[in-house]
């Protein structure tokens, strides 16, 4: 009989503090704590942002980094990484090294290009650089990535205009996605699209916001990725996850 303990599953999040708490790693350990999963932390940058002003981000040390993920204390089995803002090309080749380390624990990730409030995740030096890299070092690692179509249309260097377009740039990531839909063009305004490596399902919207509040993404992904350590499917863990994120969004106004 397998005990609580073996079935308790871990999350080890990768990713930025946000002040105001709705963002970041604080909208991660929200979802975690919800789903009842037990949370490890690698910070990778600290920020000064509110709701509607980025103000700056400062990534942190790397031997700080690397003497954090080095004491982790992670268990042996139902292990799922996440990460967003990595700040740094060294925080994102550290995550691959880490991920390459624990080839059983799902890894999704979070391509974080801009803050809602329009602040940068990555020095602005490298953002047009940055895509080339993950697609080739990071997200070969990855279970899953989940853009919105922004950052898809960064990631991959293509205008995405129509879900044609869009199904293309999926089709060239080196690994599963669940694109969001809140960015989409109107006709596809909140459907996600779930690209499986062989096939597109699309999942309409549970919840139609105005504005979507800050840190859907951040907590639809950690929940994605607790349920993959769980050992669900692709499909049936994103409708999990949106709707966590849709129970949260109700119960907690984020």
């Amino acid at each position: 009989m397998t005990t609580e303990a073996e079935q308790k599953t871990t999350v080890v999040l990768w990713g930025g503090l946000d002040p105001g708490g709705q963002a970041g790693l604080a909208a991660d350990l929200q979802a975690a704590q919800a789903l009842g999963a037990e949370t490890r932390i690698v910070v990778t940058a600290l920020t000064v942002q509110t709701s509607a002003t980025w103000l700056g981000g400062w990534p942190v040390a790397n031997d700080l980094r690397n003497h954090v993920v080095k004491n982790l204390d992670i268990p042996q089995k139902n292990v799922a990484i996440k990460s967003g803002m990595l700040a740094t090309r060294h925080h994102a080749k550290a995550l691959a090294r880490f991920a390459e380390a624990h080839p059983e624990a799902p890894l999704v990730v979070d391509p974080l290009m801009a803050s809602s409030s329009g602040g940068s995740m990555w020095p602005r030096e490298d953002l047009a650089a940055m895509p080339a890299w993950l697609l080739t070092h990071l997200l070969p690692h990855a279970r899953v990535v989940t853009p919105n179509w922004p950052e898809l249309a960064w990631l991959t260097g293509r205008a995405l205009t129509n879900r044609d377009e869009a199904e293309a740039a999926l089709a060239k990531l080196p690994c599963a996605a669940v694109l969001k839909g809140g960015h989409a063009p109107e006709a596809l305004c909140g459907v996600d699209l779930v690209w499986d490596g062989q096939t597109i399902t699309a999942l309409q919207p549970e919840t139609v916001w105005k504005k979507s509040p800050r840190g859907t993404g951040c907590r639809l992904a950690t929940a994605l990725a607790i349920e993959l350590a769980r050992g669900k499917s692709l499909v049936a863990s994103t409708l999990a996850a949106k709707a966590l994120v849709a129970r949260l969004a109700q119960d907690h106004g984020v």
